[in-house]
């Protein structure tokens, strides 16, 4: 195993520290932080082989052991109070920690639960999917799903520790590994120009999961969150950048019953709609929006997302960048620089969906 790359996430009583490479499975309780050496261990079906790893490197130091579902369906306070009665009754202290083990339904859901189990406790994120690798297991944003709409109740609430080993990918369905890799390179996309380009040069490679090419996509991207986290924990500015594709997105998701869609498929086609109006809006030159389309279209094909408007507006009209003006949007002015718009109008939203093309 190579020496894992650290980048800090954070400061302050909120610092992180992210640590990303090939083996780190095997050696994680060097890096997962607990002050009492206890953990509370949540992890989902979909994640058992990555999870039986973390029960052998942390024996008999776990305290509960909690396995969630890690459907979108499932993303809901009823999950969240299922791991605090099993963390109560395990008799849980304010000095224990928490580790989350899956994709970003589990970081979510889990790093929600830690939050406001004992008014917050530590934890740590194992991401196994591409998406959390990149995106969800980063940053500290938690919280689960209201009826009226996504990530409608949560938490800022950094992890201590995020251990990034891409082994634990290995086994993930083609299409949720692509769906996953949509966010790295929309990291990229508003970030980091050459990152951008380095990717986009060796997308064939990590398609085929070639370990160096998407080490650094990952490093990168991980990268780039991290500064604009630590500048803006709480998203009161610059973190926005952060939802290229979002807006859109999360109607998007909605729209299919969180069924037709992965979240990176969605967020793929929010971001090829947020090109149309950067045209427009940020003026994006042509040649920038056909290279970020066509890094979409090789990760994909994805399925059509449904465009009606009577399906769509409810979401867009409780998106959290809502305003009485119209929803933030997130733009590109160009590749590697993001732009944020402080009021679109809803008819701009919609149009844009409407039209979208992959």
């Amino acid at each position: 195993m190579s020496e894992p790359r650290r980048i800090a996430v954070g400061s302050g009583d909120d610092a992180g520290v992210l640590w990303i490479g090939t083996g780190l499975l095997s050696d994680a309780a060097r890096y997962l932080v607990s002050p009492s050496g206890r953990f509370l261990l949540v992890s989902s079906a979909g994640a058992r082989g990555p999870a039986d790893r973390i029960r052998r490197v942390l024996a008999g130091r776990v305290l509960a052991d909690i396995e969630i579902d890690d459907r979108e369906e499932a993303k809901n306070l009823d999950t969240v109070s299922r791991i605090a009665d099993a963390a109560i009754e395990a008799g849980v202290r304010r000095d224990d920690a928490l580790v989350a083990v899956g994709g970003g339904v589990v970081s979510d859901v889990a790093g929600f639960a830690a939050a406001i189990l004992l008014r917050g406790i530590a934890w740590n994120a194992i991401p196994t999917t591409t998406g959390a690798m990149a995106d969800a297991a980063i940053g500290g944003k938690t919280g689960v799903d209201h009826a009226s709409g996504k990530n409608l109740l949560g938490a800022f609430h950094p992890p201590r520790a995020i251990v990034v080993d891409p082994e634990a990918a290995a086994t993930l369905p083609d299409r949720d590994f692509r769906a996953g890799l949509v966010e790295a390179f929309k990291t990229a996309w508003i970030g980091d120009a050459d990152l951008a380009g380095r990717a986009e040069g060796a997308l064939e490679r990590i398609l085929r999961r070639e370990e160096a090419a998407l080490l650094d996509l990952l490093a990168g991207s991980a990268r780039v969150k991290a500064e604009i986290v630590s500048e803006d924990p709480e998203e009161g500015d610059r973190r926005r950048l952060l939802n290229l594709g979002h807006t859109l997105g999360h109607a998007f998701e909605a729209a299919g019953g969180y069924r037709r869609l992965r979240h990176g498929e969605a967020v793929a086609w929010g971001i090829a709609a947020a090109l149309e109006v950067s045209r427009e809006r940020a003026g994006l030159p042509d040649a920038d929006a056909a290279r970020v389309r066509g890094v979409l279209r090789l990760l994909g094909p994805f399925p059509e997302p449904e465009r009606d408007a009577a399906a769509l507006g409810p979401s867009l009209s409780r998106d959290k960048k809502g305003t009485s003006r119209g929803t933030a949007g997130i733009l590109l002015a160009a590749i590697g620089r993001g732009l944020i718009v402080d009021a679109i109008p809803l008819e701009e939203w919609l149009a844009a969906a409407a039209r979208v093309t992959l």
